[in-house]
């Protein structure tokens, strides 16, 4: 069993995003990643997008009990990419985990009927994005195993750790 890692969703605003999320859920701050930019974007058929408008998103994260949240704005967004991340329909809009083989694990989620979107990587952080196939009605996102990724949640709900409630955000590197 592959224990999730976070969950992500998408939305119109990310300030309302997150001042809902801390309203509601009690979590927070939020570690943001204005523009999230990658080394390397490559679609299932081995295109490799190099136009970073293919997909401009911020990402904003923060613990929530024993896994992350992700909330997410999209700016820009390939018209395909935007139908196979589901984006515009309501609910839950991908799970994450991390392995060890991302290789591996991608092949196994083709292998039950979740066929690959895209691969991406950013530095150190490596991701596989699948369709949910017969799994989800969201997609998929797997991550290779990395320090950023496994000290993602230790460093988030550290911040939460007697957070004041003031600072609602702040930048994920600096």
């Amino acid at each position: 069993m592959r224990p999730l890692h976070h969950l992500g969703y998408w939305v119109d605003d990310l300030d309302e995003g997150i001042d809902r999320a801390i309203r509601t859920l009690g979590v927070g701050p939020f570690l943001v990643d204005e523009h999230v930019a990658f080394d390397d974007f490559t679609l299932a058929d081995g295109s490799r997008i190099e136009d970073p408008s293919y997909l401009d998103h911020t990402a904003a994260f923060a613990a929530w009990g024993p896994v992350v949240i992700e909330l997410a704005v999209v700016h820009t967004v390939d018209p395909w990419l935007a139908d196979a991340y589901r984006l515009g329909r309501p609910g839950l809009g991908h799970v994450s985990w991390v392995v060890e083989d991302l290789a591996t694990e991608s092949a196994r989620l083709e292998e039950l009927g979740c066929p690959l979107i895209h691969t991406a990587s950013s530095g150190a952080v490596a991701v596989a994005w699948h369709d949910g196939g017969p799994l989800f009605p969201h997609p998929v996102e797997v991550h290779r195993s990395g320090a950023p990724i496994l000290g993602m949640h230790g460093r988030l709900a550290a911040l939460a750790e007697g957070w004041d409630g003031r600072e609602r955000r702040r930048p994920i590197r600096g």
